[in-house]
């Protein structure tokens, strides 16, 4: 049975653990709601664009399987956030051995962020290309989202897939796979023959394509950041939650412990007071 000191001592650290889980449920929630604004800003932004390009690259599931595949998977580098990294790695995992079964050769990952990386290294590093960290620990820009898809398009494939968690509410988001198919299908006769270009067509399209590659990228990394905090802030409740609930049973604990010594201790006093 552990000491009135031992109680004392287990008191203290998980109260102190509580003021910290507080405190980060409150940053959460705040990086949240500016996580937030800044994804509702982006939505629309990306949904014109792929609204435009998507019923041209976008993949179907009557397409034959592509030859090559190339994926970007976007986790964070940082955790306490619940299942986002690790429901996003299960899926890449998933969607990797889909892939060969299907007779692709050699998929390959882009991972972005650590928690991801390392949810996969053990078992699945051999589909990695190109792993980063800390590459979004401030403000998401759309700088980050252009590099990304440069370097994703340095290396030819016939699909380019992105894997992110789609944000639908607080306590809901949903791990989404966004796939594309390779640039060269813009080169296919009657595409977007309805519109007018001013210079060289395959020029256009292909600067439209990185483009559309960009700004869906920018729009995941907003659409992950936001499931991230959010399911940060609910980890934290309910940690918070788990650890008032603990603190009340230690109390009760410590204190009977507590009187228990004290009545002992009145119990030897007046025995030997008595005896004298």
């Amino acid at each position: 049975m552990p000491s009135v000191k031992d109680l004392g001592k287990r008191l203290k650290s998980v109260t102190s653990t509580s003021k910290i889980t507080k405190a980060m449920k409150m940053v959460a929630a705040s990086k949240l709601k500016k996580a937030e604004t800044d994804m509702a800003k982006a939505r629309p932004f990306a949904a014109s664009v792929q609204s435009l390009m998507m019923p041209h690259i976008g993949v179907k599931e009557e397409d034959e399987t592509p030859s090559t595949v190339l994926a970007l998977a976007i986790s964070s580098d940082k955790g306490l956030c619940g299942g986002v990294n690790s429901k996003m790695a299960k899926e890449v995992k998933l969607g990797m051995e889909a892939y060969v079964g299907k007779g692709v050769e050699s998929p390959e990952v882009l991972m972005l962020g650590s928690k991801g990386r390392d949810a996969m290294a053990r078992t699945h590093s051999k589909f990695f290309k190109t792993t980063y960290d800390e590459a979004y620990g401030g403000k998401v820009t759309f700088s980050l989202a252009s590099f990304l898809a440069e370097q994703m398009l340095a290396s030819s494939a016939d699909s380019y897939v992105i894997y992110y968690n789609k944000f639908k509410s607080v306590i809901n988001f949903d791990v989404t796979a966004l796939a594309f198919k390779g640039p060269e299908v813009l080169g296919g006769s009657g595409v977007m023959d309805e519109y007018e270009f001013e210079g060289e067509k395959e020029e256009i399209l292909a600067d439209l394509y990185q483009f559309n590659l960009a700004v869906s990228i920018y729009s995941c990394i907003l659409e992950n950041v936001t499931s991230e905090q959010a399911s940060r802030m609910t980890a934290m409740d309910s940690a918070s939650t788990n650890a008032s609930e603990m603190i009340e049973k230690l109390q009760v604990q410590y204190n009977r412990l507590r009187q228990a010594k004290i009545t002992t201790e009145l119990t030897e006093i007046v025995a030997g007071a008595e005896s004298v």
